[in-house]
């Protein structure tokens, strides 16, 4: 009995110190993105140009104490999705922005669609950590964030966000 009882105790201490993750399936862009959030997310969409292409990006996400959780969601116009090039370009912009916008350098090689990649920086006073993944499709681009302080970075929370990510093909 005692030692159930310090279980007990254990188990309402970590709870008490971890944050709330109320796990939910989700479907981003009219279905064509299926992603597992944390809690339930906000969705906002916004124009944007590239090469002369005019897209309706959307984001998706939701905060959970100081961490985001995104998944973005670009539809690929006709005139992207007939050049191959141009949907590369695109995709590659995307993820060097990724890098840019934490102030780090741009590797020489960009990860591979669809795999996980960290990046660290210090875009304000304390360092952040960035875990992503992009995927690029005949049809869309889709990419996966979770955004928070490196020192608190929820690692088993973004592995399993990541996860659950599911662009259609």
């Amino acid at each position: 009995m005692r030692r159930l009882g310090l279980v007990l105790l254990l188990s309402c201490m970590l709870a008490a110190c971890s944050p709330q993750y109320n796990w939910r399936s989700v479907a981003v862009g009219d279905g064509a993105v299926m992603a597992f959030f944390p809690d339930k997310p906000q969705s906002e969409v916004r124009s944007m140009s590239f090469d002369g292409h005019e897209l309706s990006f959307s984001m998706t996400s939701v905060s959970v104490g100081d961490t985001l959780f995104a998944v973005a969601y670009a539809p690929l116009p006709d005139a992207m999705r007939n050049d191959t090039d141009l949907r590369q370009r695109f995709a590659r912009s995307v993820m060097t922005s990724l890098y840019q916008n934490l102030g780090q350098p741009v590797p020489d090689g960009l990860p591979a669609y669809g795999k996980t990649f960290v990046v660290e920086g210090t875009p304000q006073s304390e360092p952040v950590r960035l875990q992503a993944s992009v995927w690029l499709t005949e049809y869309v681009l889709a990419e996966g964030l979770i955004m928070g302080p490196a020192s608190s970075f929820p690692q088993a929370e973004a592995d399993e966000f990541l996860r659950g990510i599911k662009p259609a093909e």
